[in-house]
């Protein structure tokens, strides 16, 4: 009955779906359905919030703020959820793991004790049967002891591969919470980290660069082919500047078709190569939709470099890499520029 239940709440959150989308002005992708879905099901109080007061006060849901609360309350919020339980199922084993250890401290003082007693009679005693029956008890409360404290270390064993285990799972839900659900790459929250400690940790020494990347006339290609092929070309963007920067670097998506790439122990000379080379590879290329085999037609990028300078501030750092990056679309797109 609870599972006809949950099947008809969700037909009827996806009969809602679609009409409110077309309501607002939402094109029906992956990202905007599903926070709207989410939004009907009321999954997140935050969400509902933000949503009501872009609705009450009549403004517009752009795809910034879509891919935004994709990321905050359903791509991310999956991983803080199952954290949240990996944490909860760590609170317990060591809950069980502490009242065990306590366990083992009551049975060892109480084996302790018993031991002083029958010592203390022992010396008293004279009677060869008197003292066997000491010893036979001496015996017995060893071997009890030695079952208890092994059937502890058993317990204690399962308790560290269950420790193993959440660790295990801890570190892919980090993975998954660091990552863009559409590219691989790092998400935009872990750039913002990741930028804040080069700055603070790194000197101007001149090896430290940060790349702005964006594809040029990337609505006309959503708007001519649809939003699924958009994606396709996100994702091909994406793998290319893998492939050329290495995983190495940090490559994250910064938002929508723009990503930032942080550079390591390379010169200016080499910076600029290697965004070239990422430019260069994406105007040869020839994409084509799968479905039908049509020609998307040229896809081209522009950059923005900046360099990490001595006593640097995040927002310099970045905006001097957004300006250059201005500067290019300005200037006729499909280039990379350098920082004045």
């Amino acid at each position: 009955m609870q599972q006809q239940d949950s099947i008809t709440k969700s037909s009827e959150y996806l009969r809602q779906t679609i009409p409110l989308l077309t309501k607002h002005g939402l094109r029906p992708t992956p990202v905007n359905y599903a926070v709207i879905y989410h939004y009907i099901a009321s999954e997140s109080q935050a969400l509902n919030e933000i949503i009501d007061n872009t609705i009450s006060e009549k403004k517009d849901f752009s795809e910034n703020l879509m891919a935004d609360l994709y990321e905050k309350y359903i791509n991310g919020g999956h991983a803080l959820g199952k954290q949240e339980q990996v944490q909860q199922g760590l609170e317990k084993v060591i809950h069980n793991t502490s009242g065990e250890i306590q366990h083992v401290n009551e049975d060892t003082h109480n084996f302790d004790e018993s031991l002083t007693k029958h010592a203390e009679k022992l010396t008293t005693v004279s009677d060869p049967d008197v003292t066997a029956m000491i010893l036979q008890q001496i015996l017995q409360d060893t071997r009890a002891m030695a079952k208890s404290t092994q059937e502890a270390q058993q317990r204690m064993e399962a308790s560290n591969k269950e420790i193993e285990k959440m660790k295990v799972e801890l570190q892919s839900v980090k993975a998954t919470a660091e990552k863009d659900a559409l590219t691989g790459l790092k998400n935009r929250g872990t750039f913002d980290t990741y930028v804040n400690e080069v700055v603070h940790e790194k000197n101007g020494d001149g090896t430290h660069h940060l790349l702005m990347l964006d594809i040029d006339h990337f609505k006309r290609i959503n708007d001519s082919f649809g939003h699924l092929v958009g994606d396709r070309v996100i994702r091909y963007v994406s793998a290319l500047m893998k492939q050329i920067f290495g995983e190495d670097q940090h490559i994250a998506r910064y938002g929508g078709e723009e990503f930032a790439v942080i550079l390591h122990n390379k010169t200016m000379d080499q910076t600029f190569e290697l965004a070239e080379k990422v430019r260069i590879a994406m105007g040869n290329s020839k994409l084509q939709r799968k479905d039908s085999g049509e020609t998307i037609g040229k896809v081209t990028l522009s950059a923005g470099v900046s360099l990490l300078k001595t006593g640097d501030t995040v927002d310099g750092f970045i905006d001097r890499a957004d300006k250059a990056l201005y500067s290019a679309k300005e200037t006729g797109r499909n280039k990379v520029v350098l920082p004045k």
